[in-house]
């Protein structure tokens, strides 16, 4: 017996005088029910059926629009933008985009490399220009020469201002990688006064990801250019949910791109790359509402300036997370440093300041550091204070990492230093109760497995102990990088 999906699909593969019976005369309430179980084939096949089907039909099939751009695959976004042109009905559909390709990410010196440009006709080219054209703004030129250029910088940056329904952006590393155009458009929607009526609103966005690659070795030789005047408009964005994102930190001083900062009262989740401390408080200081934090602490010694230093301020993230005290309940650090050309060794890094960064953090729920940022890099390490003071009371798990393992200055593997630690994590956990009441469990995650073997089957076994003794969970997790 066939079910109403099937007839939908047998029906859009017949010719469409035979679909004037059976499901044509149902309600439209119940083929809505039906069109959502459909795929994006059969949502195409059903479109050529009759103009009812299409009419139903062609809201679930623009609803969201996912590539791939790689060497050898080519993205129909030209094609598409010449649909909407012609359709503009359609654009209206769109809700999320989603355009994936990381293979252009630069390795060393290749990011002076162009990404590859996109082979378009002049027909279709002459037709988005126009589009560009009533938009009105100073760099119309430079984006339509760019766009008769075929760098998909144009092409991204034209289609987002085409889609007045969005609510979800992902832009991989090959999209993210070139975006200054895009930038620039923001800019001039969310931080301008402008009395364009053309520019788009953005009022629906609540979603974005800009997945921008890593900095290439010596690029400050390269160029002046940093990425944050591209990605800071995107905290302008009226309704944003969640961000995530890589921030360059500031060749001088901190500046936001609008008249004024932005005030996003929605933005509950926050993901960012590459933004040192200190310039991490200005971002968090308009961000009052936020919940879940990610946040990747990194350092380079041909990156260095002002801001990029081999210091891990404690005193100065302590200062930046304040401003979130009042609602953060997740919080993630992940640190790394990397090697320059031809370093023999991974960069000397030092910390500065008190250990109870996190202890102010009374909402935080959820936890997850580096052990240094709470123990140091050895027991030796002054200043540092017991668990039961460095953590927040109403802490419910604390994941310990081994990032920065690989620096010179660790020294968690040797037994006297194990020992230190088996010690530290006993004396909180022996009173559990009375310093953090709410405490769950404790996880121990290593994503340098398979680089060192320093966590041996006693320091795993002696932890289990110590959580089955006190009666907090205990668990051992290895992750891949």
């Amino acid at each position: 017996m066939h079910t109403q999906e099937q007839e939908l699909t047998t029906l859009a593969m017949e010719p469409e005088h035979q679909a004037t019976s059976g499901l044509d005369s149902c309600p439209a309430e119940i083929l809505y029910l039906v069109v959502q179980l459909l795929s994006s084939a059969e949502l195409q096949a059903l479109c050529l059926v009759n103009k009812r089907f299409r009419i139903i039909a062609e809201p679930f099939l623009y609803t969201q629009i996912q590539w791939t751009w790689t060497d050898s695959q080519n993205p129909r976004i030209a094609q598409f933008l010449r649909t909407i042109v012609h359709r503009p009905e359609l654009a209206g559909f769109v809700q999320v985009m989603v355009l994936n390709g990381g293979c252009f990410d630069p390795i060393g010196w290749d990011y002076k490399k162009k990404c590859p440009k996109l082979p378009v006709t002049e027909v279709v080219l002459d037709e988005l220009v126009k589009c560009i054209e009533r938009i009105r703004i100073p760099y119309a030129e430079q984006w339509i020469q760019e766009l008769r250029a075929g760098t998909m910088d144009a092409f991204v940056t034209l289609l987002l201002s085409q889609l007045p329904s969005l609510r979800r952006l992902y832009l991989d590393k090959n999209f993210a990688r070139e975006s200054r155009l895009m930038g620039m458009l923001l800019r001039s929607a969310l931080c301008e006064e402008s009395q364009n009526s053309h520019l788009p609103s953005f009022t629906h966005l609540q979603d974005v990801s800009v997945v921008h690659p890593g900095l290439g070795l010596h690029i400050r030789r390269f160029t002046d250019v940093r990425t944050a005047a591209d990605v800071l408009p995107l905290f302008y964005l009226p309704s944003v949910e969640r961000i995530t994102t890589l921030i360059d930190n500031p060749a001088a001083t901190f500046m936001w791109p609008g008249k004024y900062p932005p005030n996003p009262p929605k933005l509950a989740s926050l993901d960012l790359t590459m933004l040192r401390e200190g310039p991490l408080g200005q971002v968090l200081s308009v961000t009052r509402g936020l919940r879940k934090l990610q946040w990747d602490w990194y350092y380079r010694e041909d990156l260095r300036d002002h801001s990029v230093t081999d210091i891990i301020n404690l005193d100065q993230i302590a200062a930046d997370l304040s401003h979130v005290q009042e609602t953060l309940t997740d919080l993630t650090i992940t640190a790394y440093t990397d090697l320059a050309e031809a370093a023999p060794e991974y960069p000397e890094v030092r910390l500065r300041g008190s250990f109870k960064t996190f202890s102010g953090l009374h909402m935080l729920k959820n936890l997850e550091v580096p052990i240094p940022f709470l123990l140091g890099f050895s027991p030796s390490e002054p200043n540092v204070v017991g668990l039961e003071e460095a953590l927040p009371n109403n802490i419910e798990w604390l994941t310990l990492t081994d990032d920065l393992c690989l620096q010179r200055e660790w020294e968690w593997e040797w037994e006297f230093e194990v020992e230190y630690l088996l010690r530290a994590v006993r004396s909180w956990l022996q009173d559990w109760k009375r310093f953090t009441p709410r405490l769950r469990g404790v996880r121990l995650l290593s994503r340098m497995r398979h680089e060192v073997q320093y966590w041996d089957h006693g320091l795993i076994e002696d932890l289990r102990d110590i959580g089955a003794q006190t009666g907090i969970q205990i668990q051992i997790i290895e992750e891949e990088l």
